[in-house]
């Protein structure tokens, strides 16, 4: 397995191993939840936490796919998982399978097979013969040129002792002692911790992963991933949603291009609702008004609620309090930055990012954002046709 030269940062939970941690593989760490952008706020739901930015982002961080009362009664009494063991190699840290893997062959304890050592056969024992005390020793014969034969043993009188011989007992075989060998799995941590009170994970909450060599018979160990309760391990999948506001464009009617004198309404264009769901959990940011800076020097900005009204063609009535109604006094040629002959309007969107943990039936407020519109606008003249008089 090829191997980072920087080890990452393990913050909760080590293993005790006698030897030293070694890197995982370069892109070990892995973001689970929305990334901050700007101060951002939120608050728990039941198993969910939501969040939101300054820049019109929002969205909700749920585990175990937000169908729990809590996140205690997620766990159901087991601690917030912090930190277990995956096999090396692995990519997913918190798998769906809940089983060891097929190459489960592979976690044994690896020890080596007993051997057996056999004692070296004793030699062949002779019988000793007993002599008679007193008795006088006969003359050996000639020795016979033939081979002579092998005398038969003596036979003992009635009555006389028969000599001991010694039994040599069977071979023993000798047993080595099992050492089991340490080997190297994936430790992945979470990096921060839960909230102390909610036990709702943090936000962004982030894995990061080390390989070290662990013994699987020291009591002490992590579990492995499939060795988490099953709360635990939906505590750890995160089902995570998320959107942003629309800005869309502004523009004027019932004319794009007006003239001097003539009364426009501005409106922003695109969607005024983003919602969200999951499960009972529902977010929303709704365009609650809309304020322009016309560009012309020395008027005043004018507002209206929501997006604005759009004005149709022919329309008499342009005042209302969802009219962003304006009228030009100046034509823009030789005015603009951006673009020549244009006005610098700026339209400022407030968004209302709001959040329901009973499926949309009450509201709160999560946070309100001021999003930013810049467009150019062209104002024109009253062409007036001069026809000569005909004496």
């Amino acid at each position: 397995m090829r191997r980072c030269a920087a080890a990452l940062v393990v913050v909760l939970g080590l293993v005790a191993v006698a030897a030293p941690a070694r890197a995982a593989e370069a892109g070990g760490a892995r973001l689970l939840a929305a990334p901050s952008a700007g101060t951002g706020s939120g608050s728990v739901h039941g198993s969910c936490r939501t969040w939101s930015s300054s820049a019109g982002e929002y969205g909700a961080v749920c585990s175990g796919g937000g169908r729990a009362k809590d996140y205690r009664a997620l766990l159901d009494g087991a601690a917030p998982p912090t930190c277990w063991l995956v096999p090396p190699g692995s990519t997913d840290f918190t798998p769906k399978g809940v089983a060891p893997p097929a190459e489960a062959s592979t976690l044994s304890v690896a020890v080596p097979a007993p051997t057996l050592t056999a004692r070296p056969a004793p030699g062949p024992t002779a019988t000793p013969t007993t002599t008679p005390t007193g008795t006088p020793t006969a003359t050996p014969p000639s020795v016979p040129t033939s081979a002579p034969a092998i005398p038969s043993a003596p036979v003992p009188a009635p009555g006389t002792p028969s000599s001991t011989t010694t039994e040599v007992p069977a071979p023993t075989p000798t047993e080595t002692v099992p050492v089991e060998r340490p080997q190297d799995f994936l430790q992945v941590c979470v990096t921060s911790a839960p909230d102390p009170g909610t036990l709702a994970p943090a936000r962004p909450t982030t894995f990061e992963a080390v390989l070290v060599p662990v013994l699987l018979s020291d009591p002490g160990r992590l579990r492995f991933w499939w060795e988490l309760t099953e709360g635990q391990r939906q505590y750890l999948t995160f089902v995570d949603d998320r959107s942003r506001v629309d800005e869309g464009r502004i523009v004027t009617s019932p004319s794009r291009t007006p003239r001097i004198g003539q009364v426009v309404a501005f409106s922003a264009t695109g969607t005024s609702h983003r919602p969200l769901a999951i499960g009972r959990l529902r977010m929303d940011a709704e365009l609650v008004s809309l304020r322009v800076r016309t560009g012309e020097p020395g008027r005043p900005d004018v507002t209206c609620a929501g997006p604005g009204r759009e004005l149709p063609a022919g329309a008499t009535e342009r005042t209302g309090p969802d009219v962003c109604s304006f009228s030009y006094r100046e034509t823009s040629a030789g005015r603009g930055t951006a673009a020549p002959d244009t006005y610098d309007v700026t339209a400022t969107e407030t968004w209302r990012i709001r959040v329901s943990s009973d499926a949309g039936a009450t509201w709160t407020t999560e946070r309100v954002v001021e999003i930013p519109v810049p467009t150019g606008l062209r104002v024109t003249e009253v062409q007036t046709l001069v026809v000569p008089l005909v004496p």
